[in-house]
Order: structure tokens, then sequence, then C-alpha cells
């Protein structure tokens, strides 16, 4: 009995491994031209820092977010509420100064780098898990009602403005970090959806696919093993390309103060800083945060950029 079980468990991982193979050897042949790219890897590495100051942040960062520079000053403690003026160099280790709180400008950096990794990958993900399975699903079906179905969807979310949208989607379902992320897939997927659909058109017509049409595979065997693994280095492109956009729209969105302002990141400490009047007087609380956002974004779009070099050796030339 022992026996026939141990036999049952082999057969049932080689069938999860045949199942996995492609999708394993596409993703290792996009891995290995990738890291041929200098733009890619350096991306990858401002990426892989950052988000090792994101999970290390308590102990990395000098103070916690609610420490206040001089707070043990009885009279700077009654008026802490009060907007002060920021102040540059190092009060108790304060080595970017403080805002008009007395919080420590490279503390709130440090924290920041959470949210604005989880947005981005979040967003990035999601768009991609909408996109590429409609896409996908699209050009399979291309010239029937599924397509058609899909590609008039498409077309009408193609007709309303980003920024707008994601503004009136933010308002109506309540200004916080998820329904920001979701705001931003509503219409992040699309570009993932026609590009995945173009390929997949051109794909069908392979002779593999039609072999496993012939043979009787299914249509969703077809999708999984056949078409899925071609597509998937496309499909990190826009992941890595709606991940850089949503950074920058999240940061867009909580400079005009629709952002979580429980949780701080970088557009919300430039937010602040143009409520309290400071962008001209503080350049060591104003800039910081956007070299951040901009070094994050461009980390992204190295990726997609080097990504793209991998899927088509000629189009960057």
């Amino acid at each position: 009995m022992a026996t026939e079980t141990r036999e049952v468990d082999a057969d049932a991982d080689n069938g999860i491994r045949e199942r996995l193979y492609p999708l394993i050897v596409g993703v290792r042949r996009t891995w290995g031209q990738f890291t041929e790219s200098r733009l890619g890897v350096l991306g990858l590495l401002i990426i892989a820092a950052i988000a090792f100051v994101a999970v290390f942040a308590p102990y990395i960062a000098p103070h916690s977010l609610e420490w206040q520079a001089f707070g043990n000053n009885p009279t700077f403690r009654q008026a802490s509420q009060l907007p002060h003026p920021p102040a540059f160099g190092d009060p108790f280790f304060a080595p970017l100064g403080t805002d008009h709180l007395g919080h420590g400008i490279l503390t709130q950096l440090i924290y920041g780098s959470r949210t604005a990794l989880f947005i981005g990958l979040a967003a990035g993900v999601l768009s991609s898990l909408v996109g590429v399975p409609l896409g996908i699903i699209s050009g399979y079906y291309s010239n029937t009602w599924v397509d058609e179905g899909i590609q008039r969807v498409v077309d009408v979310m193609y007709g309303l403005p980003f920024l707008p949208l994601v503004i009136v989607l933010v308002f109506i379902n309540g200004v916080t970090t998820t329904n920001i992320i979701l705001g931003i897939v509503a219409k992040s997927w699309l570009n993932n959806a026609i590009v995945i659909r173009g390929q997949v058109l051109s794909l069908s017509k392979r002779p593999f696919v039609e072999a496993a049409e012939a043979s009787g595979a299914s249509d969703f065997r077809i999708m999984w093993r056949h078409l899925l693994p071609n597509v998937l280095p496309l499909g990190f492109i826009y992941l890595a390309q709606d991940a850089a956009f949503a950074i920058l729209i999240q940061a867009s969105l909580a400079f005009l103060g629709l952002a979580d302002f429980t949780q701080v990141s970088w557009g919300t400490m430039l937010q602040w800083i143009q409520v309290q009047g400071y962008i001209y007087t503080a350049p060591w609380w104003l800039i910081p945060p956007g070299i951040m956002i901009a070094l994050l974004a461009a980390s992204f779009y190295f990726i997609g950029y080097s990504l793209e070099d991998v899927m088509n050796p000629g189009s960057n030339q």
C-alpha cells in the first residue's frame, strides 16, 4: 500500500513538472537574456536596495515615525503639535533635517519606501493578472462574441481620461491605499490586454498551436501550456511599466490631497510641504522624496526597457 501511494505521488509530481516545464523554460530563457542588459540589472539592483530598506526600515531608520527633534525640551513638547519652521542639519540625529513638526525627513523617507513599493508592485501585478488572461482569451477567440465583448470594454475604458477617472473612483470608494490601487488597475490593464491579444493572434497561426488543436487538446490547455509561456515575457514588460506608472500616479494623487494619510509616503511628504508653504524654503524636505519617486519609477522603466529589448532586439536601436 505504501509503495502504491509513493508511486501515485511521484506520478502527480511528474505531471505538475510536465505542465509547468514550458513556463519554467520561458522564464529561464528570458532571465538569461535580461541579465545581459546593464540598464535592466541596474534597475533591478536599485529596486532590491529599496526593498531591503523597506523590509528593515525599523532597524535602518534613525528614529520612529513619532519621534520629534528636541522632544525632551518642555517648551517644544508643549507646542509639538503646532507648526514650526523646519530645520536642516542634525538636531539630535536627523541628517536630512526635520519637517514642521520636528519629524525626521530621513525616517519618513525610509518608511515611505514601503508604501511606494507596495502600491507599485500591487498595481503592476493586478494589472497583469487582469490584462494578460483577457488578452490571451481575446486573441485565441478572435472574431467571436468573446473577443468583441472584451474589445468593446477596452474601447470604452480607453475613452476615459486616466487621472480624472482614478480621482473619481477613489473619491467615491474612499481614500484608502487599497482603493487607490484598484483605481489605478481599472485603467492600467488595457495596454496589457491589447498587446497580449496581438501577440496571441500571431502565435495562434504557429504550427505548435495548430498541432495541439489537431491532437484534441482543450482550449484551456492550449492557452495555459502553449500560449502563456510565449507571452509571459511580454507580460513582465507591462508589469514593470504599470508599476512605475502606479508610483507616479499615487504621488500625484497624494500631492492633490487624495492619499491615505495614516501611512507615510513620498507623495504625502510632498503634499505636506506644499500645504505648509515651505516649497521654496526647505529644499531638504522637498528634494529627497522627489528624487526617490523618480529613482524608483525609473528603475521599473529600466527593467521594462530591458525586457522589451529581450522580446524585440531591434525595437530599441
